[in-house]
């Protein structure tokens, strides 16, 4: 979303996010900022970055990740400083709201969507029914993984306004995180018949994706690049969103030459564009090419140090084993943990992929337990029972993760991660063939199974061979 402004604010700088700053300090590294990429496959699903523009940058400079990042920040100290002159100015709030989450998706703060909703909130007490606040407020809770709130707030939207497009999605959105297929069908409906265009097509993609329809999540997501590319007409970081969401699902696929050239694509719309970066280093890995895939790792984690590449780049690491990569994933996951530290109240927006990472590298399982635990109270969707099944039988209770596999599994979402873990879980409860099964499907999906786990999967169905 374009933030608008009546006169050229100041160039302040800002302090680095935390997350930045602890990757810095663990890799001895200078870590420069700039436009993150999409979410994979179980991570909410929010709507492309639509960064500002200065407004005499020369043509192509507004795809630059410096200057987007600096015009981005030169918002937010704008805004702030009018709502601060202002507290009663609920139009500079919602602008300090929305800037404020564009740079939480420019640098992987997930700190400034707390402030962006400080924002909403200080908007609403001035005027509790003033809707572009409530959408705002609406948007930061499914960021920060608060989605049962999200949910009943785009339903208080819609109620007064049943053509609201914001909010259907972030009902579909939140929906969907909370396990709510239905529902979340039902509000991309709406989104669908009142807009159609790529926002829209993009969530039918993740919904046919989780719906066990791969196909479909594919069409989906090219009519979302075709649709962004045509009638929308968006470059850059917008666009580069739709064309890492078709990487990924082409990914999940197994579709290594598809997945490829849609990062690629994504590359040649805005440069370095980290989560093309890391969807590139899995491939690489895929591919045998260990160097390839650090390098690409490297780059995307100068930008955005996210915990699931930081995890991903100890294991290429550790898998190279060169001089001095014991230590440099030691590093990596030293950061993992201190990030979500940093977070503060925003930290348990980690807990999921945590959970996962103690689980894969059967680390503190107690401890992984518990947060898949508290992560699907708030989470009912089948990646959270998949997570809480995960963390169980590592933990040594095959018996207890059936449960939840089977929760996991009710959707028929055909993810390779699902078909591993039911795959171990079965082998673990004595059914050879089930376990085979499961395995094999999940081997087949290629680049979609990260090394470690490919590794793993083929020593279990080994052993039952």
């Amino acid at each position: 979303m374009t933030v608008l402004r009546s006169r050229p604010p100041t160039l302040v700088p800002l302090l680095a996010v935390a997350g930045a700053v602890v990757f810095a300090l663990a890799t001895q590294l200078t870590t420069t900022l700039s436009p993150a990429g999409t979410a994979g496959l179980d991570e909410p699903l929010l709507d492309a970055p639509r960064p500002a523009e200065p407004d005499d940058a020369p043509p192509g400079a507004q795809f630059d990740p410096a200057v987007e990042l600096a015009h981005v920040r030169d918002e937010v100290a704008f805004w702030a400083g009018r709502s601060a002159a202002d507290p009663a100015d609920i139009v500079a709030a919602v602008k300090l709201a929305e800037a404020d989450a564009a740079a939480a998706r420019l640098t992987g703060d997930i700190t400034a969507y707390t402030r962006a909703l400080a924002a909403a909130d200080g908007a609403l007490a001035v005027q509790p029914r003033y809707v572009p606040a409530q959408s705002a407020r609406a948007t930061a809770l499914v960021a920060l993984h608060r989605f049962a709130e999200a949910r009943d707030l785009a339903r208080v939207i819609l109620g007064g306004d049943p053509t609201n497009t914001a909010a259907a999605g972030v009902l579909g959105d939140a929906s969907l995180e909370l396990g709510d297929l239905r529902g979340a069908g039902g509000a991309y409906q709406v989104l669908r018949l009142a807009d159609g265009g790529s926002a829209s097509l993009v969530r039918d993609g993740r919904l046919a994706f989780v719906r066990g329809d791969p196909g479909g999540a594919v069409a989906a997501d090219r009519a979302a690049v075709a649709a962004a590319r045509g009638d929308e007409a968006l470059e850059g970081t917008a666009l580069g969103f739709y064309h890492v969401t078709l990487g990924e699902t082409l990914l999940a696929t197994g579709d290594v030459a598809g997945a490829r050239a849609a990062f690629e694509d994504a590359l040649a719309a805005r440069p370095e564009l980290p989560a093309a970066l890391a969807g590139i280093a899995r491939l690489d890995a895929f591919a045998g090419d260990l160097d390839g895939g650090i390098e690409a790792l490297d780059a995307a984690l100068a930008a955005i140090p996210s915990p699931d590449w930081l995890a991903r780049r100890a294991d290429l690491l550790v898998l190279r084993g060169a001089d001095g990569d014991a230590a440099a994933a030691a590093a990596d996951r030293a950061t993992i943990d201190a990030i979500a530290s940093l977070a503060g109240e925003a930290g348990s927006v980690y807990d999921r992929g945590l959970s996962i990472y103690l689980s894969d590298h059967r680390l503190d399982p107690q401890r992984a337990v518990r947060l898949a635990r508290d992560e699907l109270t708030a989470r009912g969707d089948v990646y959270g029972h998949d997570t809480l099944a995960w963390a169980l039988v590592n933990a040594g209770d095959s018996a207890g993760a059936e449960a939840p596999m089977r929760s996991a599994l009710a959707a028929g979402t055909q993810d390779a991660r699902l078909w591993y873990h039911a795959g171990v879980i079965a082998a673990e409860n004595g059914r050879a063939a089930e376990a085979r099964a499961f395995l094999a499907d999940a081997l087949e999906l290629g680049p979609a199974l990260d090394p470690l786990a490919r590794e793993r999967a083929r020593a279990v169905l080994d052993a039952l061979r």
